[in-house]
């Protein structure tokens, strides 16, 4: 599959999970959770556990600030029914994005995931920017972020603007092969579209 369809399918799928219905969410995060269990169960982990909080958090907030009926037996704490049901709604939202990221980085090499993103961001030229510089920017930060190790932490764009500056004199060209759509490509992101107006309706 196409790196840019990768992309595009993550992003139709976040547009997708903004408006699906619980019924149409629970099936799509259960097709995306079995196909990550099967190729991609570590990352998956990975990224869940480092989003636990978040995900907590969110369910608090929704289920101690949204109005409603409070819980029976739990009237010392503002919890309420509605609450919960928009937390847990938010909370899988944001479920079933993490395990489309995880099916996208652990299916994609970084190689490839640049060409993608290139090919994504090369109509923004028509605007004055640099797709090419855009993305071997990026790719030098993810590739130091890989190979270095700091001994303070450093804010991701703060490592985009040294990448531009020290890897690149280092690692001289960035160069990767950007694939042409293939006509199933096309057929895949027809379908998506599709689907993503089906619930969108």
């Amino acid at each position: 599959m196409h790196p840019t369809l990768k992309i595009l399918l993550l992003i139709l799928l976040a547009i997708m999970a903004q408006h699906a219905d619980l019924l149409l969410l629970a099936l799509t995060g259960c097709v995306l959770l079995l196909l990550a269990l099967l190729r991609q169960v570590a990352l998956l982990r990975k990224l869940l556990l480092r989003s636990r909080w978040l995900l907590l958090t969110l369910l608090l907030i929704y289920a101690c600030t949204t109005p409603g009926e409070y819980l029976r037996g739990w009237e010392s704490l503002p919890l309420t029914y509605e609450g919960l049901h928009h937390g847990l709604l938010q909370a899988a939202r944001l479920t079933v994005m993490l395990t489309g990221l995880a099916l996208l980085l652990g299916t994609t090499p970084r190689d490839k995931l640049m060409a993608g993103i290139y090919r994504l961001i090369r109509p923004l030229r028509h605007l004055g920017i640099s797709p090419d510089r855009f993305t071997a920017r990026l790719w030098l930060t993810l590739h130091y972020a890989e190979t270095e190790r700091p001994q303070q932490k450093i804010p991701f764009w703060q490592r985009f603007e040294r990448a531009s500056q020290t890897r690149q004199q280092e690692i001289g060209h960035v160069r990767f092969a950007v694939p042409h759509f293939l006509p199933r490509d096309w057929v895949v992101l027809t379908v998506a579209l599709l689907l993503t107006g089906w619930s969108l309706a």
